[in-house]
């Protein structure tokens, strides 16, 4: 149950970024905000280590002032956003950060938590490869029925039926993400 439970953790981690509702899963904050006129649009590339720094200070320059500075405001950025810039505080891309990097420890460094200009920045591993979202936490939402029928962990061991040495898992459950304000959104390469 722990593996088959991990498998479904990482697609739900997938569908809260980038699911879509035509695809047989519940549509996820990018599909949500693409079709969302309201929103803060900058405009994506590819993300390398190269550009990184200044990709991010697109995004932070467009960050409304009503939310600059707040404790709770994150850059959700894709995976691949995430190691380019931690790349780039090594001090090894063309635009440079200092010969040696981040604390003169170069590519050996471990930071766990990171900022650009104050904002924290959040690896989404469900998010799309050049994808960041800004916004404050709790203008994101996740829900799910816990108490409703549709709500079912189950294994079923085949021997009896078919005198196999399998099991099969059976997982039903109700899922969805909201935001609260679009305009308090900043999106980068969600068009």
């Amino acid at each position: 149950i722990g593996y088959v439970a991990a498998k479904v953790a990482q697609k739900n981690e997938q569908n809260i970024w980038a699911g879509a509702e035509a695809e047989g899963s519940f549509d996820g904050f990018s599909t949500l905000l693409a079709a969302d006129a309201d929103k803060i649009e900058v405009t994506g590339t590819t993300v390398t280590a190269a550009n990184v720094v200044a990709e991010l200070g697109k995004v932070v320059d467009a960050i409304p002032s009503a939310l600059y500075g707040r404790d709770d405001l994150h850059i959700y950025v894709a995976q691949n956003v995430f190691r380019a810039y931690k790349r780039s505080l090594g001090g090894f891309q063309s635009g440079g950060q200092g010969a040696a990097g981040y604390m003169a420890q170069g590519n050996n460094q471990d930071i766990n938590v990171l900022f650009f200009d104050g904002v924290k920045i959040f690896m989404a591993n469900g998010l799309p490869s050049d994808k960041m979202i800004a916004t404050t936490k709790d203008n994101l939402h996740f829900g799910t029925g816990l108490m409703a029928d549709a709500q079912e962990v189950r294994v079923l061991d085949m021997a009896d039926l078919d005198g196999s040495q399998n099991v099969r898992v059976i997982m039903r459950f109700t899922a969805g993400v909201q935001y609260g304000i679009a305009e308090d959104i900043v999106t980068y390469g969600i068009a």
